[in-house]
């Protein structure tokens, strides 16, 4: 059942009330008016000292009795069929306790994978025939794996495999696959049907306009490289698997584990107490958990499967690059009449290259048109990468819009102010206001007339983040207080590394009227039972909290009850505040754990489940970044010096990490602007920068001032008001930087990574021109 209640929405000190159905199940709703005592604040992580002590037990931690290691033998062609495997070498070399070979055509099928039409990847399907062997279509694909007694056995073992291959014709390149002579990834062809939407009419949108601006831009292939690599750790017992995985969704591991070896779910345990990143690239048991448990079921013995740094880049996912042409027209005032978007790129032998999220999400105009379409190549495989598209699509709206604003002789950000989606106005608008006084834009000029050509020149740029609300149920948690006066709370939720853990106990300290660090956590675990969503797509604390919030305050009434006689005084009367239940306006009070102590039983537990996202409230998560760069002329070297990140997401939880996750997005963002592309070699389909050698990440040197600023902000879907915010602070960083360098050179950036020497060219092309 549902009622109506009334609640404030907005940002504190101006909220409005509205009234809202709301499940009557549900407790009292953290609103724009309520005032909390933990949540909000700053609280140090709850697993930081667990963590930079080693204590912190992850994936490559975890030793068995008997343990196995195993790894997986790729193939260094980028398309080829398999015509034969023989493993008996392998097999007798010493240490070795088993051999898996995965030459049968629907082994990746059992895995779920499918192609672009969403059919079980076939391999002999391209030649017509009924496949007996199976069809590479990447250089790192896996072949084979063993598992043996020491790391450097197994390696060895690898090399006595002997593979039979059939080379057959690839392609790598970007435009190369777009013709219709190129190598045909799958039997339909490399291009599969486009992406089509539109709203409005784009052409009397442009018969509108009295400017109108195109141009292409590009972004390249980036990789994840979470300071953790994908890894398993498989143990049968009795026909029971356990697995520890370094993976982003626990309950997903498991689910897939059990459809593999048809087994029931409940057979199966995951187990991901600690995780080291994963930015999308961990979802599911994928390759790694599925022969990390074959090897153990047939060695009848643990395994522990860690991928390398090269795996790790060849053959765990990527963020598509992106070729986008862009046009967008304009009345003299700024108002946008309309936008075109055409958009490429190559996810490899997956989809996923789309990019017009920001097109149709951030600004206000009538008439949009987009058009996407996926590239197949014989390339490494896509996975969501932090924002899927946001960050390549941000990157070329917002480098038109400031070509727009140039071009009418007017400021970047009233241009955007101009053209902002009524719903946003308030949160985003304070948010430009916030970031633009803090990054100092009164100090900003046009960009130069002519090509700067000497010098050292200074620039600023901004852009917009948006991000959906896509968290909500199924979730589940359970809060327990036993007789000591110790909390546990319960969520099979997985922490990757963004402060879950810590979130969790805040919410709990803030109903029970304890500080975070009163409060065990126990997640990363399908045995709990509770269920949780993946983490990714910024769902986990718009998911879980609700739940855990609600199991918090059936833990609370029950104490309540449970103290009352003592206090003389109805459960109803009493508040629990500063580690004390007392009765309200003073009186008597008794401490926590004389609370706890009166229990009747052992523990006392209350579970919950998270409800509905209430209707026709809770929107996207808004933020706004602006960037200070300096460039040099002389050796095109561009320095971020600052950049600000205003950002909203509901109501924060804890300021701290939520600032973290800002700041990290903000050097993720970085990174991807100045430095990353995957390079592939055209000639031998092989990628030629699969570490971090030669794969340039931002480390130190790179790091610019960084000012994350928090704004709360009550558009109020659940108990809490939380809303993501893994996401957002990547989305504008690049468009931010991008546009602050074409500021500085009066030159416009069009491509990614902006290196050195790009700049040069472009100085150079300009001066030519």
């Amino acid at each position: 059942m549902a009622g109506k209640r009334t609640i404030r929405i907005g940002q504190p000190g101006r909220p409005q009330e509205i009234e809202v159905q709301v499940p009557e199940t549900e407790p009292p709703i953290w609103d724009a008016g309520t005032r909390l005592n933990v949540a909000g604040r700053p609280v140090p992580r709850l697993d930081g000292e667990a963590k930079v002590t080693g204590r912190a037990r992850y994936t490559y931690d975890i030793s068995l009795p008997g343990l196995l290691h195993g790894k997986i033998l790729r193939s260094p062609h980028p398309h080829a069929r398999i015509l034969s495997i023989d493993t008996s070498r392998a097999l007798r070399l010493p240490g070795v306790k088993a051999v898996a070979t995965f030459e049968a055509p629907d082994f990746f099928a059992a895995l779920g994978e499918t192609d672009e039409s969403g059919k079980p990847v076939d391999s002999g399907a391209a030649k017509g025939e009924a496949p007996k062997t199976r069809r590479i279509l990447f250089a790192g694909e896996e072949v084979a794996a063993v598992a043996a007694t020491t790391p450097e056995i197994a390696e060895d073992a690898l090399g006595l495999i002997q593979v039979r291959y059939e080379p057959l014709p690839h392609v790598v390149d970007l435009e190369e696959a777009r013709k219709p002579q190129a190598p045909k990834v799958y039997p339909a062809g490399n291009l599969p049907p486009p992406s089509v939407r539109e709203r409005g009419n784009v052409e009397a949108g442009f018969k509108e306009a009295d400017v109108v601006v195109e141009g292409t831009y590009t972004t390249p292939v980036a990789l994840h490289n979470a300071l953790e690599t994908h890894g398993a750790v498989a143990r049968w017992e009795g026909g029971r698997l356990t697995v520890w995985a370094s993976t982003q969704g626990v309950f997903g591991f498991r689910d897939d584990l059990a459809k593999f070896f048809k087994i029931p779910p409940a057979g199966v345990r995951v187990i991901s107490e600690y995780l080291g990143g994963g930015f999308g690239a961990k979802f599911g048991a994928g390759v790694v958990g599925v022969v990390a448990a074959l090897l153990a079921r047939k060695a009848r013995a643990p395994v522990k499967l860690m991928l390398d740094r090269q795996e790790e880049n060849l053959a765990t996912g990527n963020r598509p690059d992106s070729v986008q042409w862009i046009r967008i027209g304009a009345k003299r005032d700024g108002t946008l009449t309309a936008i075109h978007l055409k958009s490429h790129g190559t996810g490899g032998i997956a989809g996923g290259a789309g990019v017009s999220g920001p097109v149709r999400m951030v600004y206000a105009c009538p008439n949009v048109r987009t058009e996407e379409q996926d590239v197949m190549t014989h390339a490494g495989f896509a996975m969501p990468f932090r924002a899927p598209g946001f960050p390549q699509g941000s990157f070329a709206l917002e480098s038109a819009l400031d070509e727009v604003a140039d071009r009418l002789r007017l400021d970047p950000l009233e241009l955007r102010r101009k053209n902002h989606r009524e719903q946003q106005a308030k949160v985003l608008l304070l948010e430009y206001d916030l970031a633009a006084k803090e990054i100092g834009w009164s100090r900003r000029v046009p960009p130069p007339e002519a090509p700067a050509t000497a010098g050292l020149r200074r620039g600023f740029g901004m852009g917009t983040a948006v991000w959906g609300m896509y968290g909500g149920p199924p979730a589940d948690a359970t809060v327990r207080i036993d007789s000591g006066g110790k909390v546990e709370c319960v969520c099979g939720t997985q922490d990757i590394g963004t402060g879950t853990r810590t979130a969790m106990a805040i919410v709990t300290a803030e109903v029970l009227g304890l500080q975070a660090e009163q409060v065990k956590v126990i997640l990363g675990d399908t045995a709990t039972g509770m269920y949780s969503p993946a983490s990714g797509g910024s769902v986990t604390l718009t998911s879980i909290l609700p739940a855990v919030r609600a199991a918090a305050e059936g833990a609370r009434e029950k104490l309540k009850k449970t103290a009352a006689p003592g206090l003389g005084a109805k459960p109803g009367d009493l508040e629990l505040k500063g580690g004390r239940i007392a009765t309200r306006g003073g009186g008597k009070s008794l401490s926590f754990a004389q609370a706890a102590a009166r229990l009747k039983s052992s523990v006392i537990s209350a579970q919950a489940s998270r409800v509905e996202n209430y209707p026709r409230m809770g929107g996207e998560s808004w933020g706004a970044q602006f960037a200070e760069v300096e460039v040099d002329t002389a050796t095109g070297q561009v320095r971020v010096l600052k950049i600000v990140a205003a950002h909203d997401a509901g109501r924060t939880i804890n300021r701290l990490t939520a600032e973290s996750q800002v700041n990290s997005g903000v050097i993720m963002g970085l990174s991807g602007a100045l430095l990353e592309q995957r390079v592939m070699d055209p000639d031998t389909g092989i990628v030629m920068n699969p570490n971090l050698a030669d794969y340039k990440i931002a480390g130190p040197l790179e790091m610019p001032e960084i000012v994350p600023i928090m704004v709360d902000s009550f558009d109020i879907a659940n108990n809490v008001g939380v809303k993501g915010l893994g996401e957002p602070p990547i989305v504008p960083t690049a468009g931010a930087i991008a546009n602050a360098v074409s500021n500085a050179l009066g030159v416009r950036v069009r491509d990614l990574p902006i290196t050195p020497a790009r700049i040069l060219d472009l100085l150079g092309r300009s001066r030519q021109a």
